[in-house]
């Protein structure tokens, strides 16, 4: 009878953690997308409300 032999354990592990980097890098992915974008809206927001002082003030700097 030719079984299939089956890997050891250890082998297996490799595999688990590769899965688990790649998982933690997406999530640090993400993490630094949703950080840039919240950068990004509160300048945004900054420089509008600066114009709409200084608009209300009649421009002067």
């Amino acid at each position: 009878m030719n079984a299939i032999p089956t890997p050891p354990a250890s082998a297996a592990a490799p595999a688990t953690e590769s899965a688990e980097e790649r998982r933690a890098d997406r999530e640090r992915r993400l993490d630094e997308a949703a950080s840039i974008l919240a950068v990004t809206l509160l300048d945004m927001w900054r420089r509008e409300r600066r114009a709409r002082r200084e608009a209300a003030s009649g421009g002067a700097s």
